[in-house]
């Protein structure tokens, strides 16, 4: 402890005229200023961050990944209502937007589909499903769809509920491109983006309108050789999709 009692006293005064007395005081009076302006900027940053997270979880802005660009929060889609204009008429035979189902809904890719990630369920008691009315041999399952078919399905449902006495009928959904026997290879059956439909107590041409309304990337009033009449509906994989060019028009 004899290193201690080596260390010089600090000096003591009685006002500040006496010699060194000011220049104590100021130094004091700084760092007493420097230590309230540091807590006080302390306080502001941690202020201000608490209101930018508070901010922030208000907005909800979703993020793709850690550093990735924010997405914008989109509200719900409205599942009660049209999309588009109902066209004048919907003959078989017909589909809209004119051209190959390519150009609007995009080509099959199997290569980067999953069914584990993109097929979902779809269940509404007000739907006819042929896989329902199929015997225990059949391992067909019209309630899988990809997910991108979901809100455009649902939409269709409701306005053909505001007809009375009008079902619709889910005939073909999802088939496994290993399983598939009837559609061809590129068909976006095997992808479960694209769905085959027919109704009781409205008419085909009709119906196909609602689809189109409904918000169905692609609709078709099919007339096959070796099948009966309906509607071939299909969307695009996402609303960021690329598809190919459509051919210049003569």
């Amino acid at each position: 402890m004899a290193i201690l009692n080596r260390i010089p006293k600090p000096q003591s005064f009685e006002n500040l005229g006496e010699r060194g007395a000011f220049s104590r005081w100021m130094r004091g009076a700084l760092i007493l200023a420097a230590v309230v302006c540091g807590v006080g900027l302390a306080a502001c940053a941690l202020s201000d961050g608490c209101a930018r997270r508070r901010a922030a979880a208000a907005q909800g802005p979703a993020k793709a990944e850690e550093g990735g660009p924010e997405r914008p929060t989109l509200p719900p889609p409205d599942l009660h209502n049209p999309v588009r204009s109902a066209p004048k008429a919907f003959p078989p035979d017909s589909n809209l937007p004119r051209g190959k189902e390519i150009y609007a809904s995009g080509p099959i890719d199997l290569a980067t589909f999953s069914p584990e990630r993109d097929l979902i369920r779809f269940e509404d008691p007000r739907v006819w499903f042929e896989s329902d009315q199929d015997g225990p041999e059949d391992d067909e399952d019209d309630h899988l769809i990809h997910r991108a078919l979901e809100v455009p399905l649902r939409r269709l449902v409701n306005l053909l509920a505001k007809r009375k006495g009008a079902t619709l009928k889910v005939q073909e959904a999802f088939r496994a491109a290993e399983k598939n026997k009837i559609h061809l290879s590129s068909s976006l059956h095997c992808e479960g983006r694209a769905v085959d439909l027919t109704g009781e107590g409205i008419d085909l041409g009709e119906l196909a309108k609602l689809a189109w309304q409904a918000g169905f990337d692609f609709v078709l009033y099919e007339k096959p050789k070796r099948s009966g009449l309906h509607l071939h509906c299909s969307v695009k994989r996402g609303p960021d999709a690329v598809l190919p060019p459509r051919p210049p028009s003569n």
